[in-house]
């Protein structure tokens, strides 16, 4: 049997593209592990973000990325959803 590498479109992360080979780096960069919580990340269920993203003054750039397993992924979005709407209400009063 020989082992076939599945090649993936490019991950979008919003405005930008994660290719398979930032995907791989960022992972073997956190030795397979979340970010968050330091669970072991499977193919399946890895989500990629950017630590600081766009909208808060981040760069979408391989050094700004980490992959997250689901439950920090969500967690994460909570809260960059939170600051946003936060600041947008200081902003409107």
């Amino acid at each position: 049997m020989t082992a076939e590498r599945r090649i993936q479109a490019p991950l979008p992360v919003g405005d930008a593209c994660i290719t398979d080979e930032a995907r791989s780096a960022v992972i073997e960069r956190q030795w397979h592990r979340c970010a968050g919580c330091n669970a072991p990340l499977t193919a399946g269920s890895t989500h990629f973000d950017l630590r600081k993203p766009v909208i808060c003054g981040g760069a979408p750039v391989a050094g700004n990325l980490e992959a997250l397993c689901p439950f920090c992924h969500r967690n994460f979005m909570r809260r960059i959803r939170g600051r946003i709407a936060g600041s947008a209400s200081h902003r409107n009063k």
